[in-house]
């Protein structure tokens, strides 16, 4: 540990405090403006991928409305879906799921039938920065979780409505992203 500290202090991304107190068990250290600059650059980054992480549940209550809605909506906005179960890996399906979430710059969370998954993998992508867009069935839309009532949510009553919706929030939410047509 102590090794990382010294290195980032020679790099100027940190510094320790010349004076210390006498109960104090080890120095204290801080960010510099420098390390603050980084800390920001990284929070900021931009996430130049053009696949979109699906988080949805994985019922065939839900197929029409990816196939018709969630899946064509993404490729208007020209983003290739992603979604775990449709994957071939031979790992942990959390390991895939966090590697994949990375490598996503969006993440599409549909909370229809409440899975915690679809609300783990939402969090995850908040916070690490890459936008969510949220979605939920109508009749489901009440038993959304406290947390994310906050957030606007897309909420849809047939595939057709939501692929026009989604691709709309999109395009308004996703600097550079247009509706491709035809």
């Amino acid at each position: 540990f102590q090794y990382l500290v010294d290195t980032l202090a020679r790099r100027g991304l940190v510094e320790s405090p010349q004076t210390y107190f006498v109960n104090e068990p080890s120095p204290q250290y801080r960010l510099t403006p420098n390390g603050w600059e980084l800390l920001e650059q990284v929070r900021q980054r931009e996430h130049n991928s053009n696949q979109a992480f699906v988080a949805m549940w994985f019922d065939p209550k839900m197929t029409e409305a990816y196939r018709a809605g969630i899946k064509p909506a993404l490729e208007n906005t020209a983003f290739n879906p992603y979604r775990v179960d449709q994957d071939q890996y031979n790992e942990k399906i959390d390991d895939r799921i966090v590697a994949e979430i990375r490598l996503s710059s969006l993440l599409v969370a549909d909370v229809t039938g409440h899975r915690q998954g679809v609300y783990f993998e939402a969090g995850l992508a908040m916070g690490l920065g890459i936008p969510v867009i949220w979605l939920c069935r109508e009749d489901e839309i009440s038993k959304a979780h406290f947390d994310t009532r906050q957030y606007n949510h897309i909420t849809w009553s047939s595939p057709e409505e939501l692929k026009q919706k989604l691709q709309n929030r999109i395009a308004a939410t996703i600097p550079g992203r247009t509706i491709k047509t035809g």
